[in-house]
């Protein structure tokens, strides 16, 4: 039997307020690899996905910051373990 896919609420930029609105603005200020900037020029839809709690997105973001500048890993193997662990935790982003 197909499992449905549930859809995340997403609160997009225009219709922020408050804190999410300030974190969206520190958020698209960040400079970010050319790989991670969406083609329609916005915030990434990984960033919007964590649009329901604007307290845990420096904490998120900041975390994977830091650990994506340092380690024996390349860029495209971190990658690969985020998706390969995304998959496993069955979120289809």
């Amino acid at each position: 039997m197909p499992r449905a896919m549930s859809h995340l609420a997403i609160i997009e930029p225009p219709h922020a307020t408050g804190a999410l609105a300030e974190v969206y603005a520190r958020m698209a200020q960040r400079k970010v690899p050319p790989i991670y900037q969406p083609s329609h020029g916005g915030l990434p839809g990984i960033l919007r996905a964590h649009s329901l709690d604007a307290a845990l997105i420096p904490h998120v973001f900041g975390f994977s910051s830091a650990v994506n500048q340092t380690g024996p890993l390349t860029w495209s193997q971190r990658e690969l373990v985020a998706a390969l662990t995304s998959r496993l935790n069955q979120c289809f982003y």
